[in-house]
């Protein structure tokens, strides 16, 4: 049986088409930002809702010198606060290569210098030395992690948090009864607020505060 032969015209137009990054563009003000991904990356080829959501709220907190981005993907969230707050030194972590190259060459891209994306499984690969001492940690929770890695996640920033730190994360609604929860077990009672709830994601926040 003889198969019919792939075009090389085909082959070169499906490269072509795939070497072609997708772009995202946030505004701040009068800036804009702009962000090439990967594909396959979380939310590729435009702002996702939570992480949207996310961003306005942080808009309301003062800036603050240590920020960890948990999660960062191709740097929407990191890199941003790095506009807002120049004097700020924000730090980026995720499993994905692909999204760490982004996130860096986004920063160049954007020139912002205070902001640094590094391969970690959460904080493992972070220096032993800037565990515990990040005023801020921000992530958009993996919707399909399974309670178990959301839990890894929660606890590592905790662990990252210095005292009087806080941990702001936006989740699809539906893990906002579990999350509040597993926050209270790791930050304590009375340290946990529901920050703003839409119609599909909420907005948490949990304070560390010394014992």
């Amino acid at each position: 049986m003889t198969l019919p032969r792939v075009e090389p015209a085909r082959l070169d137009n499906l490269r072509e088409h795939l070497a072609t990054q997708p772009r995202v563009t946030i505004e701040i003000g009068e800036r804009q930002l702009e962000f090439m991904t990967r594909h396959g990356l979380f939310s590729a080829r435009a702002l996702d809702e939570g992480t949207a959501l996310l961003l306005r709220e942080l808009e309301q907190l003062s800036p603050l010198p240590r920020i960890l981005d948990l999660g960062c993907g191709y740097g929407a969230i990191g890199l941003t606060l790095a506009a807002r707050w120049p004097e700020s030194k924000i730090e980026m972590v995720d499993t994905d290569i692909r999204a760490v190259e982004a996130a860096n060459d986004n920063a160049a891209r954007n020139r912002l210098d205070n902001a640094t994306a590094t391969l970690s499984d959460g904080i493992r690969d972070l220096p032993r030395q800037a565990i515990g001492t990040y005023e801020l940690v921000v992530s958009n929770l993996p919707a399909q992690a399974g309670n178990d890695a959301l839990d890894q996640l929660l606890l590592e920033a905790h662990d990252a948090l210095s005292d009087g730190g806080s941990l702001v994360v936006v989740a699809v609604n539906g893990l906002r009864r579990y999350l509040q929860r597993r926050l209270t077990l790791i930050f304590g009672a009375g340290r946990v607020a529901k920050v703003h709830q839409g119609p599909r994601h909420t907005v948490l926040e949990a304070a560390k505060l010394s014992t």
